[in-house]
């Protein structure tokens, strides 16, 4: 009978020790983590005296009930705290302290991934990302089948992602795929938060076990938090790491050890009883009702750990490590393979230049639903203001139809905030592991934005503008066009800035609608430029984009038309425009009507710098932002 990819044996499950593989050795000792309680005078501390240490191919399992300390101590380990709370203690990787993150993968509980790739695509720009470009094409191929194979995603290989318009892949196997893209690069230290978490038995086994054959394999020395694995699964560990309130229960091998460890310490585990089971049930102690009761059982495992032998022999363990690890000839650049990271900085924006236009181009969220609404707009517009007439009549239309196109069309920014939180979500996790500089995403951005604004904004142009009847010029359309185009890409910057800074999509969108709501108020059409409080007008009316854009565009509209006037009874003249064309003439210029509002000062070149000055300004608080904001994942 043919063997399932999923079918366990206990021969498969049951751990073989690794052999000595070139790697780096994780230490750590007497570690403490602490944060000032809501009082500010007192330290909570939810680590408490913690050592032990992972070798190069050993799996290490830390296990506890909910609020033991499990996620802390990998954060702490994996020096994602930064300043957050004090830390006391010695982290170390072949005996010296280290920058943990430039040496490790960090594999989160969030499944952050791009929704309208499939799986296969999704594994494969990971691959473009993290594996050197001396890799050919037919070995990145084969890395790629590889991880689809070894986490069970070759069914669902060609299946998109799924987001909130999509329907995709199931819960379980988007776990396995971002645990599978973490992987790409082999990392010499693996950290995975809970990463069975939506799993069954049987794939919780198998990406167990892909990950402690990639240990064995690589030298890896992977310390992953885990919720009560099956037997089978538990099997798989090497060492396991109990803890309880921040302090350790036990620390050390789980291949029988664990049990007797616990026998002697009066809580015989049955055999027929799966070991993490019988432990977390003895060690959780937030049902117990009695506060009293439930510290003393807490301070009893301690002491009982502090006091026995198995202590003794891991602090020994972690000295002898130490200092053999001291001696050994091997340069960890060498084993890490050395820099910051895998490519060069224009190679980075490169790669995601390619994957954000292939996100773009497949992705409706970003533009392809403003685009249609665009579209919508212009011939909703162009059907309203049809072909209006060279009268005074329509000098008023004239100037609500380019407010409203410029006012509009910047609002709706905002419906992109969705595919842009999405993919911030996948740029704080692989930040996190160091695959690419925060400049080369932010740069990346820039030039894909560029086309995909320029082309919601033909898409409004084309049909509006001959269709409202505007100034027909040929130069006259392109800078309509080239004006509108700014003002959007400004418009855009704000959205993903907003974003950067808030991004929970309630909060973002009434921040960014908020904020163009006040430009709209403060550009100068519902109240004019003169009539402006002084508050109003040079704190926020000349840094308005849509200030900048308006006067252009209102420049562009009537510079070079002739208006006529209306005819009243004997034929007489009724201009509402004082015209510059002689007392005569029954018709007033466009130049007039700029004269009359206040607008003779306008300059095209003016406009134009100002416009990509805000771009510049948001556009650097958008990469500021991600700098100094620490990833939520």
């Amino acid at each position: 009978m043919e063997n399932s990819p999923f079918l366990m044996s206990d021969s498969a499950a049951r751990a073989s020790p690794p052999a000595p593989v070139d790697g780096l050795t994780l230490t750590f000792k007497d570690l403490s983590y602490s944060i000032v309680d809501r009082t500010g005078k007192e330290s909570k501390y939810l680590l408490e005296g913690i050592s032990g240490c992972v070798k190069p191919g050993e799996v290490l399992a830390v296990m506890g009930p909910s609020g033991a300390g499990k996620s802390t101590f990998l954060d702490v380990v994996a020096g994602r705290k930064g300043k957050i709370g004090t830390q006391h203690g010695q982290i170390m990787l072949d005996g010296s302290e280290r920058p943990m993150k430039k040496y490790s993968s960090y594999v989160t509980q969030n499944d952050a991934v791009i929704g309208c790739f499939t799986v296969r695509e999704t594994i494969m720009w990971a691959v473009e990302l993290n594996l050197p470009s001396s890799v050919t094409k037919r070995e990145r191929l084969d890395k790629v089948q590889e991880l689809l194979s070894q986490f069970g995603l070759t069914k669902c290989a060609d299946s998109k992602v799924g987001d909130l318009l999509t329907r995709g892949i199931s819960g379980g196997e988007k776990r396995r795929l971002s645990i599978a893209i973490q992987l790409v690069k082999e990392p010499k230290v693996i950290f995975l938060d809970e990463p069975t978490s939506g799993l069954d038995s049987a794939a919780s086994f198998k990406v167990m076990e892909a990950i402690r054959d990639l240990a064995r394999r690589r030298g890896c020395t992977v310390v992953c938090s885990i919720h009560q694995p099956s037997p089978s699964t538990y099997e798989l560990f090497d060492k396991v790491l109990f803890l309880a309130r921040g302090r350790t229960v036990y620390f050390g091998p789980n291949a029988g050890a664990d049990a007797e460890y616990f026998k002697s310490i009066g809580h015989t585990i049955p055999t027929h009883v799966n070991v993490p089971d019988a432990v977390l049930d003895s060690i959780n102690v937030d049902f117990l009702g009695d506060e009293a009761l439930a510290n003393t059982r807490i301070a009893n495992f301690d002491q009982s750990w502090n006091s026995s032998s198995a202590k003794s022999d891991r602090l020994a363990e972690v000295e002898r490590e130490i200092a053999l690890a001291k001696t050994k000839a091997t340069d960890v650049a060498t084993i890490i393979g050395g820099g910051d990271y895998t490519h060069g900085f224009f190679k980075q924006v490169g790669i995601l230049t390619r994957r954000n236009t292939s996100n773009a181009l497949k992705n409706i969220l970003l533009f392809w639903v403003r685009c249609a609404m665009y579209i919508a707009m212009a011939i909703l517009m162009g059907t309203t203001w049809w072909r209006m007439s060279l009268n005074q009549n329509t000098v008023q239309d004239r100037f609500s139809a380019i407010f409203f196109s410029i006012a509009f069309l910047a609002f709706m920014s905002v419906a992109g905030i969705p595919g842009v939180l999405e993919e911030r979500e996948v740029f704080y996790r692989e930040r996190l592991n160091r695959t690419y500089s925060v400049g080369a995403y932010v740069i990346a951005n820039t030039i894909v934005s560029l086309p995909f604004v320029m082309v919601i904004a033909i898409a409004f142009t084309v049909p509006a503008y001959w269709m409202m009847g505007m100034n027909g010029g040929a130069a006259n359309f392109f800078r309509f066009l080239g004006f509108l185009w700014l003002a959007l890409y400004v418009a855009e910057s704000v959205v993903i800035m907003i974003a950067a800074i808030f991004p929970i999509f309630v909060a973002a969108l009434t921040l960014a609608s908020f904020f163009n709501g006040l430009e709209m108020v403060t550009q100068g059409y519902f109240v004019r430029r003169q009539n402006i409080p002084s508050f109003w007008l040079y704190g926020f009316h000349y840094w308005n984009y849509q200030k900048w854009s308006w006067e252009a565009l209102i420049a562009n509209e009537f510079v070079g038309l002739t208006f006529d006037c209306n005819r009243g009874p004997n034929d007489a003249c009724f201009c509402s425009i004082p015209s510059s064309l002689g007392s005569k003439a029954c018709t007033f210029s466009g130049d007039d009507i700029l004269a009359e509002y206040g607008y003779t000062d306008y300059s095209y070149w003016k406009s134009a710098v100002c416009l990509v000055a805000l771009i510049l300004f948001f556009r650097i608080i958008f990469y500021v932002t991600l700098r100094l904001k620490k990833p939520k994942v």
